[in-house]
């Protein structure tokens, strides 16, 4: 499957927007930035913390996975 491709703030927003599902925005500290395609293909990558305790939901542990098979950076 082809990746879509968006800029940096668009793909922002929305790892953002599937954050929101787990929690507020608020609870997560994220780093998003470009790289050279890995053997994927996937020419971005992110880490993710989640801030505070008791976070009962590991969900989110895959949404960068997810939207690195989905998206790429233009």
């Amino acid at each position: 499957m082809a990746r879509l491709l968006m800029d940096i703030i668009a793909l922002d927003s929305r790892l953002e927007e599937e954050l929101a599902k787990y929690g507020s925005p608020k609870d997560f500290h994220v780093a998003l930035w470009r790289q050279e395609p890995d053997a994927t293909g996937c020419n971005w990558n992110a880490r993710i913390e989640r801030i505070g305790t008791g976070f009962g939901d590991p969900g989110w542990w895959d949404v960068v996975p997810q939207m690195r098979e989905c998206f790429n950076l233009t």
